[in-house]
Order: C-alpha cells, then structure tokens, then sequence
C-alpha cells in the first residue's frame, strides 16, 4: 500500500484556496489537549500548519480555529471531541523561550525609555545640574551592568 504524505495549507494559502473553490470544509480534530484545523480539498485532506515553524497548529481554544474558518468564508465541516483530553493540558503546553528572550528585551527597552524620558524632563527644569554626555551613560552603564 502506497501511502501519501499529508499536504498542509498556511492561512494564507488556505485564504487562496477558500477563495478558489478548493477548500470544501474545515475539520476541527482534538490532538491531546489541543485542537487543530484539517481541510477537505477537492484533492485530499489538507492541515493547517504555522507559517513560520510550518508545526501544525495547534488551538487551545476551539473558537479561534472557529473564527479562521468563518474567515476563510466556509460554512460548516465537522467537529469531534471524542479525543480530547484537556486534562493533558500541561503535557502539550510548548516551552517558548523565544516569547522569554524578547518579553525581557521589551521590559529593558521599557526601562531605558523611563529613564531618557526622566532625564528630557530634569533638562526642562532650571534647577538642574547638567551633567557631561559620557557621565549619564556611564551611569547608565553601570546601572545595567549584569
């Protein structure tokens, strides 16, 4: 038996096949806790799968992938909860250290603009004691040294 891989959509190219008549229904199929969106094709089952990771990709709320196929103009397909299993929850939630990295470069950057917005407002006062370019990121510097 000869089997065929799976073909995969990313929104946008499940946007261009909706709109080309393609896309015939939308399955939402419960993996874990999780669901995710299987198309009927006039080709075959597709999946949807992230555009960046090309993963696929996964809802934790079923009225997200609910909304994308109203978005993709589709009127029904089908839905199963027979495999869901919420309680597994914890076991599929993915580790984003990516989200960490850049939620932390964002409190720093938040930090910095407090700081350069504090000291514009010292400039505007009369009574301030002007200090050199090299003095304030010095201390700068060494208020963020690690």
């Amino acid at each position: 038996m000869i089997e065929h891989a799976m073909k995969t959509f990313t929104i946008e190219q499940a946007r261009s096949a909706a709109a080309a008549g393609g896309v015939l229904s939308a399955n939402l199929r419960p993996v874990g806790s999780v669901f995710a969106l299987e198309f009927e094709t006039r080709n075959g089952s597709a999946m949807l799968i992230a555009s960046v990771s090309k993963e696929v990709r996964r809802f934790i709320n079923p009225v997200k992938a609910f909304e994308i196929v109203r978005e993709l103009g589709l009127e029904g397909g089908h839905y199963s909860v027979a495999q869901w299993r919420p309680d597994e929850r914890d076991m599929d939630r993915q580790a984003r250290p990516d989200r960490s990295k850049a939620m932390k470069l964002k409190h720093e950057a938040a930090e910095l603009k407090r700081v350069l917005d504090e000291r514009i407002m010292m400039a505007d006062d009369p009574k301030t004691k002007w200090l050199g370019h090299d003095e304030v990121f010095a201390e700068l510097e060494a208020r963020y040294a690690d």
